[in-house]
């Protein structure tokens, strides 16, 4: 039991690994061989210096090519690229920057939580375009969200099933949300026993437009934290990641979930299948746009009974990243009922709505986010 819940923690945790290449720069020197010629003395003396200068211009003209040879440097730099990119593919797990903690960061990231990505791992590699569509694909923007659209304060629990390498393991999982006029607190956690567990937490304001995260944060044994900064409107990484600019109506990968669901509670009819929103959503390494696509109506079995559904795609920004789709329900306030991530490798966690429970409101007294979850 031991060794099934420790690949589950792998599947969390994952691998990063660099290769750093190096091509020398110095390069050998040319020398064309000096020409001379014999003068007669009789001419006036100032002949001689003016043609014994001549050798200089032919010896300075003939290291010019030395340009030419450079494209074939170029040869030498393509094997590092490749070499790479395959590098990568075999990995057990992919680099820091594929995921997302892409969008697979909820509920698990192949990023090691103790791993300080450097300005390098923040970002997506060169060699690794993004293959969202562009903004101008996107049909539609989420619009103002009233407070009385909010999803009441809930507990959601949740029953996680997972495989990697062709094992299979169990464990549970919870989001729990809670809001006041003015704040609110939101966090998901996934629990293993004898592991220990993962929190994933935001916080921040309600605004006439739904939720302004303030910090998102991700906890296993130690914290890393994506705090937005509205003052100077940029996103700012506790592990020295490249600062991203803030743009209107950023959310959080886990501030996402409500804010789609307060979305689709004030307006249903605007979301129809086949809806494409393209929102910027933050992680806790960079602040980059996610391409969400709404699927057909699907009917779920929770608990023994059938619930239609909606299902959200979140799009891979890049070819390391995981596919995450959750589904969402009317009965449940358009919370996800069901969350889905699944790996480029076929490693997957599936996590089922199994109960809830009402929570009161956040208290009004306390800060966002403070004792609202499990330590």
């Amino acid at each position: 039991m031991t060794a099934v819940l420790a690949v589950h923690m792998a599947l969390i945790l994952g691998l990063t690994g660099t290769l750093e290449w190096r091509l020398q720069t110095g390069e050998p020197v040319r020398v064309a061989p000096m020409q001379t010629r014999w003068v007669p003395p009789t001419p006036a003396p100032k002949a001689t210096p003016v043609q014994a200068a001549a050798p200089k211009p032919r010896t300075r003209v003939a290291t010019e090519p030395k340009a030419a040879p450079a494209p074939s440097v170029e040869p030498a730099t393509a094997p590092p690229v490749d070499v790479a990119s395959a590098n990568d593919s075999n990995a057990a797990e992919p680099p820091p920057q594929q995921t997302a903690q892409a969008p697979a960061e909820v509920p698990t990231s192949v990023e090691a939580p103790g791993h300080n990505a450097s300005p390098n791992t923040s970002v997506p590699a060169p060699d690794t375009p993004t293959p969202a569509a562009a903004p101008e694909t996107a049909s539609l923007t989420l619009p103002p969200i009233p407070l009385g659209a909010l999803p009441p304060p809930v507990l959601l629990s949740y029953r996680l099933t997972g495989q990697d390498k062709g094992l299979t393991y169990h464990a549970s999982g919870e989001l729990r949300w809670q809001h006041n006029q003015s704040a609110y607190a939101l966090a998901l956690s996934v629990k293993a026993f004898l592991v220990g567990s993962r929190h994933w937490r935001s916080q921040g304001d309600i605004t006439s437009a739904g939720l302004a995260p303030t910090r998102f944060s991700d906890s296993w044994r130690n914290e890393r934290a994506a705090h937005f900064d509205r003052v100077q409107n940029r996103v700012v990484f506790s592990n020295n990641a490249p600062v991203a600019a803030l743009e209107a109506g950023a959310q959080d990968q886990i501030s996402l979930y409500v804010q789609l669901a307060a979305a689709m509670a004030g307006e249903p009819q605007r979301f129809q299948p086949g809806t494409r929103l393209q929102l910027q959503t933050a992680t806790v390494r960079d602040a980059l746009p996610w391409l969400l696509t709404l699927g057909p109506p699907e009917t779920l079995q929770l608990n023994g009974q059938a619930v239609s559904t909606l299902k959200w795609v979140c799009q891979p920004r890049n070819r390391f990243d995981a596919t995450v789709e959750f589904w969402v329900s009317a009965q449940h306030a358009w919370m996800p009922v069901r969350i889905r991530i699944t790996q480029v490798s076929g490693s997957f966690i599936d996590l089922v709505l199994r109960g809830q429970e009402a929570l009161p409101p956040l208290p009004a007294a306390a800060p966002a986010g403070e004792k609202t979850t499990p330590s």
